[in-house]
């Protein structure tokens, strides 16, 4: 509550699904494709002198009351304030000069900062995400040995998320492109086209509130020596940015060091206009594209996922950041790789 009294504040309003996850850890959506989460947590910060914490206030409705209390929520100590489902949550919710909220509403002030702030994962956060990823791995190589050229790219798509869901991983992004669509389209939602000679496996896998980026690359035939040689120099575009990714430096300092390996190594300058090179992640599948010019500054246990693509190659992970460099986490032991600067990076699966 620290940050909500230097704002002047003595009670926020959680309302956004990243924000819940982040301070509980637990799922707070319905649909997934919504930002705004099933309940909203205010959180009252106790009187300065006084004994005990926070006082803990679930607003929610009638339908989702029930289960949160049975599952998500079960082991909160908080109070319940419990709207029918056809009314809105915000009458129920404080206002005043001392409330703060992440998401407006009529007499509450939005508070600043929390993005920033919940940037740092903890120990126990950065551990939970390393398993989160570790099983997001293991999904892309299961899906991706049960694929053959005439697998549609829906087929696959179901697979994938088969082996996310079985590991209790919500998918909250889910692409698939066969071999005619890898090049045109960064980012392909699946379709009824067979996949060809070669497949990319995408997705944003979610456990805790913690989110995994994964691509993976599958191919039928050997590919060519110039399509292997581009994508090897894709990856020395990925060395360019994790080189740069220390904690105290700019996100945008990062962007311009990474997309400058472009040229470095052999592609257009211009490559990384065409798709978004990634950014912070965590909390959201993107907390939002990064570029030049992003000023915001890259702290210690942050998280990563970078994702470069060129000459229809594509390649994505999720690593957290530390002094020593960011550690890449999306590891499966079976998935062939090479070393590229010190790290394994994931080379494309050759399925004969």
């Amino acid at each position: 509550m620290a940050h909500v009294r230097e704002q002047d504040g003595g009670t926020v309003v959680l309302r956004h699904q990243g924000s819940l996850s982040w301070l509980l850890g637990v799922r707070s959506h319905v649909p997934q494709t919504l930002d705004a989460a099933c309940f909203d947590l205010v959180v009252e910060a106790p009187a300065a002198e006084g004994p005990g914490g926070a006082r803990l206030t679930v607003v929610t409705n009638a339908i989702e009351a029930p289960r949160l209390r049975a599952s998500e929520l079960a082991d909160l100590d908080a109070d319940w304030t419990v709207v029918p489902w056809w009314e809105t949550r915000e009458p129920e919710l404080p206002t005043g000069p001392d409330v703060l909220t992440d998401v407006g509403y009529p007499g509450a002030r939005v508070v600043t900062g929390l993005g920033a702030l919940r940037r740092s994962l903890t120990r126990h956060q950065a551990e939970q995400l390393e398993t989160v990823s570790r099983d997001a791995a293991a999904a892309a190589t299961d899906t991706a040995r049960e694929l053959t050229p005439r697998t549609t790219e829906y087929a696959a798509a179901g697979l994938f998320s088969r082996e996310l869901l079985a590991r209790g991983l919500d998918p909250v992004v889910l692409l698939v492109a066969g071999d005619t669509r890898i090049g045109p389209h960064r980012h392909p939602l699946p379709t009824g086209e067979a996949l060809g000679r070669r497949a990319m496996l995408v997705c944003c896998a979610r456990r805790h509130g913690l989110i995994a980026s994964v691509t993976r690359t599958v191919a039928f035939t050997p590919p060519t020596a110039g399509e292997h040689d581009a994508y090897h120099r894709l990856l020395e575009v990925e060395g360019d940015f994790l080189d740069a990714t220390r904690p105290g430096r700019t996100v945008g300092s990062v962007v311009a060091a990474g997309t400058a390996g472009y040229a470095v190594h052999g592609f257009a300058p211009e490559e990384w206009h065409r798709h978004h090179q990634g950014g912070f992640s965590g909390w959201q599948p993107r907390e939002y594209p990064a570029h030049p010019a992003s000023t915001d500054v890259i702290p210690d246990a942050a998280v990563v996922a970078w994702n470069p693509s060129a000459a229809g190659w594509k390649v994505e992970d999720t690593s957290i950041v530390s002094d020593a460099g960011p550690r890449p986490l999306v590891v499966d032991p079976r998935w062939p790789t090479r070393t590229v600067r010190g790290r394994r990076r994931p080379e494309p699966l050759i399925l004969d």
